[in-house]
């Protein structure tokens, strides 16, 4: 019985070490992490003229194996048809961004829960080796030709950790003769429903940053033209044009048919 539990033993870490050396057994297991996944992150902005306020922003990310690695895309452009709750107009800014946390109201719940609507322009993908065990980190580092040639490059991470993971973005700018400037984004994971389609945590950018953030899994991504959300936006504001200037038109036609009455 010893000896047959101990080649059993050896069996197993056989099989293990032929996971861990051997790539493409490697990624049968995948990711835990693979699919859609829709950011919202809560913050305060300690270097802003309001460090006090509430600040909101949010983004898609998808993750995908491709053979031993894994493929994680950032989508910074996330289009609702309706807008309530997200931004303002502000001193000639028709897209400022509302102070508060804001959260998705039914309608924009309802589009989120039929995959995000995204904008591809911005968006940044990177490739990682690893696994959701040992963790994920991206590989290759920028060449720099010169001490007068600025060279930036970013590296991304995923951590295992007790309550889950830690997403990295590290970011890397200069060059031999002034040294280099980091930017570090860091998504902790503290806490997820039983199911794992929810995962909260603590937000954090350069320590200047600071709040929480909340990461829901969705349908896939439903991307747009990389015209259709500035058509939008602008058709929006010339209705609303449109509308002021006919209020002001009504307004004046009453106040003069008030004058001559009097």
């Amino acid at each position: 019985m010893a000896i047959g539990a101990r080649a059993l033993a050896i069996g197993l870490f056989a099989v293990l070490g032929a996971a861990i050396s051997n790539p493409a057994v490697a990624a049968k297991a995948g990711s835990s992490l693979e699919g859609t996944w829709f950011v919202l992150v809560h913050y305060r902005d300690s270097q802003t003229a309001n460090p006090d306020s509430d600040r909101w922003l949010d983004k898609v990310w998808t993750f995908e194996m491709r053979g031993s690695r894994l493929h994680w895309v950032e989508y910074p452009i996330v289009f609702f048809e309706s807008s309530a709750g997200r931004f303002e107009a502000y001193k000639g800014n028709p897209r400022s961004r509302v102070l508060a946390k804001w959260e998705p109201n039914a309608s924009q719940q309802e589009e989120l829960d039929g995959g995000p609507r995204v904008n591809t322009r911005g968006s940044e993908s990177k490739s990682l080796r690893g696994s959701d065990a040992r963790g994920w980190k991206t590989f290759g580092r920028s060449r720099v030709a010169g001490a007068n040639i600025v060279g930036y490059h970013e590296d991304w991470s995923i951590e295992p950790a007790d309550a889950g993971f830690v997403f990295s973005i590290r970011e890397v700018m200069g060059n031999a003769a002034t040294g280099t400037d980091d930017g570090l984004t860091v998504y902790e994971v503290e806490s997820s429903n039983p199911d794992g389609s929810e995962l909260r945590g603590r937000f954090d950018r350069d320590g200047t940053r600071v709040g929480t953030f909340r990461m829901t899994r969705t349908p896939p991504i439903r991307t747009l033209k990389s015209s259709e959300e500035e058509d939008s936006v602008n058709k929006r504001h010339q209705g609303k044009n449109y509308n002021r200037f006919m209020r002001i038109t009504d307004d004046d036609k009453k106040k003069r048919k008030k004058e001559r009455d009097q």
